[in-house]
C-alpha cells in the first residue's frame, strides 16, 4: 500500500495538492531574510550609491560593445560614434529608471537587445531611416500587443523546469562574452594567460568575499573584488589616463533625431520578428528574477515590463539607436551580494544618464580592466547556476526531465559558439533566434516541456 505524503492531499478531482500552509514544491524563491535589503527596501543613500556603482561597472562594457558595433557598421565616424554611445547610455539609463518604478519593478537593468542589434546591422545597407522606421514600428507593435493581449497567461507555462533552464542559460550563453573579457582579448592587445589567471583568482576572491564576509561588506563583495583587481592589473600595467584627462566634463548629444524614419516592408518584417525574440528574452529575465525575489507582483510586472519595452522601441527608433530588452544578468548579481532592492538598479540608471552627459564620468567607468569585469560577471553567474539547480531539483527529477532540462541547455549554449560564416548563411528571419542562445534555449525548453514531452498530470505541475 502506498502512503500519501503528509504535505499532500487529494482535491475534488483526485489530484494531489499541497496542504494549506505547506510550501509549494513547484515554486522556489529566496527567503526574504536571506537578503540584506529586499526588493522594496530603501537602503541609506551612501549604501545605495555603492550598490548602483557595482551595477554600472558591470554593465558598462556591455553597453560599449552594443554601441560600438553598429556605429562602425554604419560608418558614423568619431563624432557619430560618440553621439551614438551617448544616446545608448541615455536610453538605457532612462528606461532602467522607469522600469524600476513604473514598469516591471524588479532589480533588472534594461539595455540594448542582441536580437535587435543583429537586425540593426543587417538592415544597415538600407540606411539609418529604414532602421529607425523598423525599430519604431516594432516598438508600436509590441505596445499594441500588450494592450490587447494578456501576457500574464504566459505564466502558466513557466514551470520549475523552464525557469531553471532559463537561469542556467543566462549564465552559459554569456560564456563567449565572459571568455573574451577574462582573457583580455577585448582590449585589442590580445589574449593573455596572465590576465586570464588573474581573472580566475578574482572570481575565487569575490566568491569567497560573498560567502564569508558579514553585514555591509557582504553586500559590496563584487565591488571590493573589482577594486582589488583594478589595483592588481594597474600594478602590472599602468593605465593610460589620456582618455580620462581629455574627456569633456559636460556634453550633450547633437542631432538627436538623425533623420526622418522611413517605413519599408523588409525592415518592418525583420523588426517584427526580432521583437518576438525581445518578448521571449524579457519574459525569461523577469521570471528569473521573480523566482529569487518576489512572485506576487509577477503577473502585472510582465505586462508593464513589455509595455515599456515597446515604448522604448518607439523612442529608440526616433533616436536611431538599438531597442531595449530586460537584461538577464541581474539574478546572479542579486544572489551574489544578497541585495535585491530595485532602488539600487534605479540609481544605476541615473548613473548611466550621468555618464551620457558627463563624458569624464563615463571615461572613469571605462578604466576598470575588462578581466576584472569578467571576473565579477563569472562569480555572479556561478551563483545563478546554483540557484537554477535548486529550482529544478525542488520538485524532483524523472527520466523525462533529463531531456527537457539537458537538451535546451546544451543546444542553447552551443548556439553561442557557431562559426560566423554559418550564422551569416542563415536567413535573416531565423538568424535573430539562432544567434541568441538564450532565446533559442527558451523556445526549445517550452517546446519540450509542453508539446513534445508534456508531463503526465500526476507527475508534473498542474
Amino acid at each position: 500500500m502506498r502512503l500519501m505524503p503528509e504535505n499532500l492531499r487529494p482535491d475534488a478531482r483526485g489530484r494531489l495538492r499541497p496542504r494549506p500552509g505547506t510550501p509549494n514544491p513547484d515554486t522556489f524563491r529566496m527567503e526574504n531574510n536571506q537578503y540584506t535589503y529586499d526588493i522594496d527596501d530603501k537602503p541609506p543613500l551612501r549604501y545605495v550609491l555603492l550598490y548602483a556603482l557595482q551595477w554600472a561597472v558591470i554593465m558598462f562594457p556591455m553597453l560599449i560593445t552594443s554601441a560600438a558595433i553598429p556605429a562602425q557598421v554604419l560608418h558614423f565616424g568619431p563624432a557619430g560614434e560618440v553621439r551614438f554611445f551617448q544616446l545608448v547610455l541615455l536610453t538605457t539609463g532612462l528606461f532602467t529608471f522607469v522600469q524600476c518604478f513604473w514598469g516591471h519593478r524588479y532589480p533588472v537593468i534594461d539595455g540594448p537587445s542582441t536580437a535587435l542589434l543583429l537586425t540593426f546591422m543587417v538592415l544597415a545597407p538600407y540606411g539609418i531611416p529604414a532602421v529607425q522606421g523598423g525599430t519604431l514600428l516594432g516598438g508600436l507593435l509590441l505596445t499594441a500587443a500588450v494592450l490587447t493581449v494578456k501576457p500574464r497567461r504566459i505564466l502558466r507555462y513557466m514551470t520549475p523546469n523552464v525557469v531553471g533552464v532559463i537561469l542556467m542559460l543566462i549564465a552559459l550563453t554569456l560564456l563567449p562574452y565572459m571568455n573574451s573579457l577574462m582573457n583580455g582579448s577585448t582590449t585589442g592587445s590580445g589574449a593573455s594567460v596572465l590576465k586570464f589567471s588573474l581573472s580566475v583568482f578574482l572570481v575565487l576572491l569575490m566568491s569567497t568575499f560573498a560567502h564569508r564576509l558579514k553585514g555591509f561588506l557582504k553586500t559590496v563583495s563584487l565591488l571590493l573584488g573589482m577594486l582589488i583587481g583594478t589595483a592588481l592589473f594597474y600594478a602590472l600595467e599602468p593605465p593610460d589616463l589620456k582618455g580620462l584627462l581629455d574627456a569633456a566634463w559636460v556634453s550633450f548629444p547633437s542631432n538627436v533625431v538623425p533623420s526622418r524614419p522611413a517605413f519599408t516592408f523588409a525592415a518592418a518584417v525583420a523588426f517584427a520578428v526580432s521583437y518576438v525574440a525581445v518578448v521571449v528574452n524579457s519574459v525569461g529575465s523577469i521570471q528569473a528574477i521573480a523566482n529569487i525575489t518576489s512572485q506576487e507582483r509577477l503577473p502585472g510586472s510582465i505586462s508593464r515590463g513589455l509595455f515599456w519595452n515597446g515604448i522604448a522601441g518607439v523612442v529608440c527608433g526616433l533616436l536611431g539607436v538599438i531597442g531595449l530588452v530586460s537584461y538577464s544578468v541581474s539574478p546572479g548579481v542579486v544572489l551574489s551580494n544578497r541585495v535585491a532592492t530595485r532602488f539600487a538598479v534605479a540609481w544605476c540608471g541615473g548613473m548611466l544618464v550621468l555618464a551620457a552627459l558627463v563624458p569624464r564620468f563615463a571615461a572613469l567607468l571605462a578604466l576598470v580592466p575588462a578581466p576584472v569585469v569578467g571576473a565579477a560577471i563569472c562569480s555572479a553567474m556561478g551563483v545563478q547556476i546554483g540557484a537554477a539547480l535548486a529550482i529544478i531539483l525542488e520538485k524532483g527529477l524523472d527520466r523525462r526531465d533529463y531531456y527537457v532540462v539537458g537538451l535546451p541547455i546544451v543546444l542553447g549554449t552551443l548556439v553561442g559558439f557557431l562559426p560566423q560564416d554559418l550564422v551569416e548563411s542563415v536567413p535573416q528571419l531565423l538568424r535573430v533566434f539562432l544567434t541568441n542562445g538564450l532565446t533559442f534555449g527558451i523556445i526549445l525548453v517550452l517546446l519540450l516541456e509542453h508539446i513534445l514531452m508534456p508531463a503526465q498530470e500526476s507527475e508534473g505541475p498542474a
